[in-house]
């Protein structure tokens, strides 16, 4: 009997030490790749002017002459797989880059009563991937691949707003005016060139839009058209930001709202 359970205990041991190293390994890779947007070295280019109306909302948003590196963010709020599923609360660090594409965006979801999912989502050098772990150990869903990559630069894209700087600093940034309120926002990724919309409303982005930003149906990412929407605009650390965004796809049935939340700190690094 004791043989037996001094065997239980040492797996229960084993079983221990494997999670804290998983979630350490977890952790160490999503901190690398932070550092790596914070120190990131871009070669003098020349960089295309944006639309009047885009100069205007994020010169209106910089407070200060200082041009940091990265935007990070702290974030609150809840999102939901399906229509079906319910709404869980999360919070969130998001690193935004300025002078490159790219960010990394770091979650602890509740996923039921004492238990979490540690959300690792991040586009950087042109590669993106979307990876949840059980308690920051276990795997529950990884996503890589050119279409992966696509959504993740589309999403850079689509949160251009609370990085303000980038819109005027970045040069892989192409721009292309439609109308008096509504800007195209391109730039190459793996699966080809990435496109999504910014409307604008009284001289604040308030949605963007993409036709072909790929969703995860069972085993396939299929083109869908998306929509996001922010508002509520602040100040924060010299800084005039959304404080508040929503996200849906937009399917045949109607809108499916997957991801609201709100913008609680900012920091310039």
């Amino acid at each position: 009997m004791r043989s037996g359970l001094k065997a239980v205990a040492l797996v229960g041991a084993g079983g221990l030490l494997a999670h804290q190293w998983t979630a350490a390994g977890f952790r160490r890779r999503a901190d690398a790749i932070v550092a790596r947007l914070e120190h990131v070295s871009v070669a003098e280019v020349p960089i295309p002017p944006a639309p009047a109306i885009v100069q205007s909302f994020a010169r209106r948003a910089i407070r200060h002459n200082r041009v940091p590196n990265t935007v990070r963010m702290s974030q609150r709020g809840e999102m939901r797989a399906s229509l079906a599923d319910p709404w869980r609360p999360f919070t969130a660090e998001q690193v935004i880059g300025i002078r490159e594409p790219g960010f990394a965006w770091r979650a602890r979801m509740q996923a039921a009563p004492l238990v979490s999912a540690h959300i690792l989502d991040y586009y950087l050098d042109g590669e993106g991937l979307l990876e949840a772990r059980l308690f920051g150990s276990w795997g529950l869903a990884r996503a890589v691949g050119p279409q992966v990559s696509k959504g993740e630069l589309m999403r850079y894209l689509a949160e251009l707003a609370w990085a303000p700087h980038a819109m005027l600093l970045n040069p892989r940034l192409t721009w292309r005016e439609i109308d008096a309120t509504t800007v195209e926002v391109s730039a190459e990724s793996q699966a080809g060139l990435v496109r999504v919309r910014l409307v604008f409303e009284d001289g604040d982005l308030a949605r963007i839009e993409a036709d072909d930003r790929p969703r995860a149906v069972g085993r396939r990412l299929v083109p869908t058209r998306w929509e996001g929407r922010c508002c509520d605009y602040r100040e924060m650390e010299g800084c005039r930001i959304p404080t508040r965004a929503a996200v849906s796809w937009l399917l045949e049935d109607g809108p499916f709202e997957y991801w609201r939340g709100s913008v609680t700190a900012l920091q310039m690094k």
